[in-house]
């Protein structure tokens, strides 16, 4: 049976759904042959059987679990009839030779076809896309995105390479797009090996609504390697803990993906011991507990408490174990540890490390002169900076420039200007990365510039504010006016200064030499 050209419809004697032919489905064909009458179920004038149209007939079969009826329909009462459909009434018997089976049509590639996304999509082999008979540049999609990527370029100052790459990626992405289309992100990916910024060619998509980001946040894929060392019940009610940090819960907000991390990190080695010896956190007890704390000291002691309290609290608000058992254990406060100065090799180091390096020694002279930490040397912009007034703004606090900064900050502009011409980032520091767009260096970035160089930037932060309160004298108010600190960290520099200072009078130099 053909398709019908105007699609699926009603049949005009059964009632039955599907498609037709002159408005008939397959079975009322041959049942019109029969003498149209008034049907003594239903009441309409249609050919009847034994008094019964054919939905009778099929009401009748569904009532008593028959599938037709030869003779006439017993004696039912009709309350009301049930639509079935037509094409599913069987399937024909094959007369004849059997038929070869056609060859299954060849698709092109699921870049070149419309529609949404595919249930089980096949992965585009982009290596074998040839420029001139596959791309399209005339797809409307493709136009728009092309002009979006040119005016994001333009506003970022992205180079002619890198314009270049995002182009072509479009091309690519694109010829073949049709209204209601998007673009996964892992078909994304696979356009590296051409060369292609898969970075900045997913922010196009997304700026006009054609990106589906599929990836896998990079913490659930740490959260599920996490739990393949642990017992199955264990690792069940640590993944509902979790998720209660991630997503927060009706008493407690979401806590920072860190947070979650950090938190999972300290319980991890007594979790897996657990799920050796147990099979769920029930059978957990105060022994347990305690042997945990009997192990751990100072901080590390109080991370591990906080995070096997946080565990065995949600546990028990949930349900999910009878008894805290890290309830009524005390996890005390470790003793503060005063900051101690680097040693005059460490600074030689430190000295060698930068040399020759503009940015280097940049965040060296922020750090051991002006005792910035890592987040606000990440977030100094240029308009922070105002080197013909000798004025320089930290984490929000104005202080003066000293000639050392302000020149090693006219040498680095130099550097920024000549390599990256272009960029429209209003941030000092700049990377390879961040040049292209609007954010700050990443911090593993920053902590990359003093590996291996003895010493770190909270290290050398820390000696620049000693230092002050040993020149200056033990006196939180003036730390807390030059380096913009907190009162309670002040004072705890003053002590650390206070201490050292005893300890020179007594031995009649410095600890570390440098201080008389």
């Amino acid at each position: 049976m053909t398709r019908p050209a105007g699609g699926p419809d009603s049949c005009h004697y059964c009632l039955a759904w599907g498609l037709h032919q002159l408005r008939m489905c397959r079975d009322c064909i041959a049942w019109r042959l029969w003498q149209a009458g008034t049907c003594a179920g239903c009441g309409r004038h249609a050919p009847a059987k034994h008094r019964h149209c054919r939905l009778c007939h099929a009401q009748a079969a569904l009532q008593l679990n028959r599938q037709r009826f030869r003779g006439s329909v017993p004696q039912i009462s009709f309350t009301g009839w049930q639509l079935f459909l037509s094409f599913p009434l069987g399937k024909r018997k094959a007369r004849g030779r059997p038929r070869k089976p056609a060859a299954e049509p060849q698709l092109p590639p699921t870049w070149q076809l419309p529609g949404q996304l595919a249930l089980f999509p096949a992965r585009p082999d982009y290596r074998s896309v040839n420029r001139a008979r596959h791309v399209n540049p005339d797809n409307p999609a493709l136009i728009q995105a092309r002009a979006a990527a040119q005016e994001l370029g333009q506003a970022r100052g992205w180079s002619n390479l890198l314009a270049e790459e995002v182009d072509e990626a479009l091309l690519i992405l694109l010829s073949g797009h049709a209204p209601g289309d998007l673009i996964p992100y892992s078909d994304i990916v696979p356009l590296d090996k051409r060369g292609a910024n898969v970075g900045h060619t997913a922010e196009v998509l997304s700026t006009l609504g054609l990106l589906h980001d599929d990836r896998t946040a990079a913490l659930d894929a740490w959260i599920d390697r996490f739990l393949l060392d642990l017992a199955p019940a264990i690792a069940t009610d640590v993944l509902a803990w979790a998720t209660m940090l991630r997503r927060g819960g009706p008493r407690s907000r979401p806590r920072n993906p860190e947070t979650v991390r950090h938190y999972l990190k300290e319980a991890e080695p007594w979790l897996i011991t657990w799920s050796t010896r147990y099979t769920s956190l029930r059978q957990v007890t105060q022994d347990d507990i305690r042997a945990v704390t009997d192990t751990l000291n100072g901080l590390p002691r109080k991370r591990t408490m906080v995070a096997l309290r946080s565990l065995f609290g949600f546990c028990k608000a949930t349900h999910r174990v009878f008894i805290d058992p890290a309830n009524r254990i005390t996890i005390g406060n470790p003793a503060v540890r005063l900051p101690a100065p680097l040693h005059p090799g460490q600074l030689q180091q430190l000295i060698t490390h930068t040399a020759g390096r503009p940015h280097r020694q940049l965040i060296l002279a922020l750090a051991a002169v002006h005792a910035a930490r890592p987040m606000a040397i990440r977030a100094i912009a240029l308009d922070d900076v105002d080197v013909p007034n000798r004025r320089i703004t930290i984490a929000g606090h104005p202080r003066r420039l000293d000639d050392l900064t302000a020149a090693l900050i006219d040498k680095y502009l130099i550097y920024r200007r000549d390599r990256w011409p272009h960029t429209a980032n209003r941030h000092l520091l700049l990377t390879s990365q961040t040049a292209h767009d609007q954010r700050p260096v990443s911090t593993g970035w920053l902590g990359d510039q003093f590996e291996g160089a003895g010493a770190t930037i909270n290290q050398i932060r820390i000696d620049r504010q000693l230092e002050e309160a040993l020149s200056y004298g033990p006196d939180p108010l003036h730390l807390v006016a030059v380096f913009g600190i907190s009162e309670n960290t002040a004072i705890r520099y003053a002590e650390a200064a206070r201490q050292f200072l005893h300890n020179a009078l007594e031995t009649g130099h410095g600890d570390d030499g440098r201080h008389p």
